[in-house]
C-alpha cells in the first residue's frame, strides 16, 4: 500500500504508543466534514446577527411610529379644540349679524321719519339701504382717489431715489475721515475734506447711487483714479482713489451698477474710497445721503438745508404728470 496516500494518526500514554494509518481519501472526507460545519456555523453567525440587527430596525421602526401616532392624537385634540371654538365664534356671529341687522331696520325706519320731518334727501321714499349704498359709492370714489394720490406719491418717491444719490456705494469698514475742515493724514496741514474717505479693501466694488452719466473717468491730481458722476436736478458725486473702472466716460449707468473699484492711487495712506456728493457746483456732506432710502424720504430735506427740494418736487410732480397723460 502507498504510504503517501495515507494519514498516520498517533496516541501515546505512558505505557505505550499505538499508531492508526487513515486513508488519503477519508482524510479529505475528515476536511470537508469539517470545513462543511465551519461554514454552517459561520453562515448562522451572520444570519443571527442580521435578524438581530433588522430587529433593532424594527423596535426603532416602531418607536417611531409610537411617536407619530401621540403627536396626531394631540394634533386631533388641537383641531377639535379649535373647530369648538370656531362653531362658538360662528354661533356669536350670526347671533350678531342677526341683532345688527335689527338694528339696521330700526335705525332705517327713524332715518325716514327724520327725513319726512325736515324734508331731506333726494328720494324720500328711498331705502336705508338704497341710501347706505349711495353713500358707499361715494366713498369708493373718495378712497380711489387717495389711492391714487398715493401712488403718484410712490412713484415720485421712486423717481427721486433713482435720480438723487443715495444708499451706500460700497462695503465699508468704517468712516476714517469725515466732511469738513481736518488735518490731512499726509501733509498734516489743516484743510477742507470735501467728502467722506471709507476704508475698504482693494479691489471691492463701488456702486452708483443713483443714475446719472460718467462725466469723468481719469486720473485727477491728489485724487489719483478719479470718476465723476452726473445725476439728475443737478446733483453730481465723486469717487477717489480707485484701482480701476467698470464705465467708461459718456457711459449712462442707472442705480447699483458696478461703476470702479476700490484703490489706493492719488495722494492717499491705503485703500479706501473717497467720496463726495455735489449740488450745482457745492460741496455737501455725504453721509445723509448715505443713510437716506424710501423708509426715511423726508429725512434728507431736513438734514440738507442747501437744496431746493421744494422745486425737485415739483419738477417730479410734472414728469408724472406728463408720463401719465
Amino acid at each position: 500500500m502507498d504510504i503517501k496516500n495515507q494519514l498516520i494518526i498517533t496516541i501515546s500514554d505512558i505505557h505505550s504508543s499505538k499508531q492508526y494509518a487513515v486513508h488519503e481519501i477519508i482524510k479529505k472526507v475528515i476536511l470537508f466534514v469539517i470545513l462543511f460545519f465551519i461554514l454552517i456555523g459561520i453562515g448562522t453567525y451572520l444570519y443571527i446577527y442580521t435578524l438581530n440587527t433588522r430587529l433593532q430596525t424594527l423596535k426603532v421602526e416602531t418607536q417611531q411610529h409610537k411617536n407619530s401616532v401621540i403627536k396626531l392624537k394631540e394634533l386631533s385634540e388641537n383641531y377639535r379644540a379649535k373647530n369648538q371654538l370656531l362653531n362658538n365664534q360662528n354661533s356669536a356671529l350670526v347671533s350678531l349679524i342677526k341683532e345688527s341687522s335689527d338694528k339696521l331696520l330700526s335705525l332705517n325706519e327713524q332715518l325716514q321719519e327724520v327725513e319726512e320731518m325736515i324734508g331731506i334727501g333726494p328720494d324720500l321714499n328711498a331705502s336705508f339701504h338704497a341710501r347706505l349704498e349711495r353713500e358707499r359709492n361715494l366713498t369708493e370714489q373718495s378712497l380711489r382717489k387717495m389711492v391714487q394720490q398715493e401712488q403718484i406719491s410712490a412713484i415720485q418717491k421712486t423717481l427721486l431715489l433713482n435720480s438723487i444719490p443715495n444708499g451706500k456705494p460700497l462695503r465699508y469698514r468704517r468712516i476714517s475721515s469725515k466732511f469738513g475742515y481736518r488735518t490731512h493724514p499726509v501733509t498734516k496741514h489743516k484743510s477742507f475734506h470735501a467728502g467722506l474717505d471709507l476704508p475698504a479693501r482693494s479691489g471691492t466694488p463701488i456702486h452708483a447711487p443713483a443714475s446719472g452719466v460718467v462725466a469723468f473717468a481719469n486720473v485727477k491730481g491728489h485724487y489719483g483714479n478719479f470718476l465723476l458722476l452726473t445725476h439728475s436736478y443737478g446733483f453730481q458725486t465723486a469717487y477717489g482713489h480707485l484701482s480701476r473702472y467698470a464705465v467708461k466716460q459718456g457711459e449712462y449707468v442707472s442705480k447699483g451698477d458696478i461703476i470702479a473699484y476700490v484703490g489706493n492711487t492719488g495722494r492717499s495712506t491705503g485703500p479706501h474710497l473717497h467720496y463726495e456728493v455735489r449740488y450745482l457746483g457745492k460741496w455737501l456732506d455725504p453721509k445723509p445721503f448715505m443713510f437716506w432710502d424710501l423708509d426715511n424720504i423726508n429725512y434728507i430735506s431736513d438734514k440738507i438745508t442747501k437744496v431746493n427740494w421744494q422745486s425737485i418736487l415739483e419738477q417730479t410732480q410734472k414728469l408724472i404728470k406728463l408720463s401719465t397723460k
